[in-house]
């Protein structure tokens, strides 16, 4: 009996470790800037998220006609990744997918914003 407990311990922890290693794996791989376009009243915007690798960052102003980046908290856990905006008492959890240069977020709602890597020059 003990062996077997002793066995399952093991394998739980090396679960762990590797469910932990994904989760820092992709937080590496999201750091940086992105940006999207967004149409509003016929008009194109481009928006920009930074994700700072200390959790940190900026996201667009809310849909006020406000373009100046507001303050955020970032964090992923368990295949979502959710931002605290300054401007917000409730975080977003989003679903993520990282494809290369291209991520996407989408609500529980199913809404989704899908994002390009900026290049040094943007």
């Amino acid at each position: 009996m003990k062996k077997i407990l002793s066995v399952m311990l093991v394998i739980v922890v090396l679960a762990c470790t590797f469910c932990a290693c994904d989760r820092e794996f992709d937080e590496d791989k999201i750091t940086g800037k992105w940006t999207y376009n967004e149409t509003v009243l016929g008009i194109v915007t481009e928006r920009t998220y930074i994700f700072n690798a200390d959790g940190t960052g900026t996201a667009p102003g809310e849909l006020t006609g406000d373009l100046i980046p507001i303050s955020m908290k970032w964090s992923i856990y368990e295949g979502n990744i959710t931002i605290e905006k300054s401007t917000s008492k409730d975080p977003i959890i989003y679903a993520y997918e990282l494809k290369g240069d291209t991520l996407t977020l989408t609500k529980a709602d199913g809404t989704s914003i899908t994002m390009t890597r900026a290049t040094a020059d943007k």
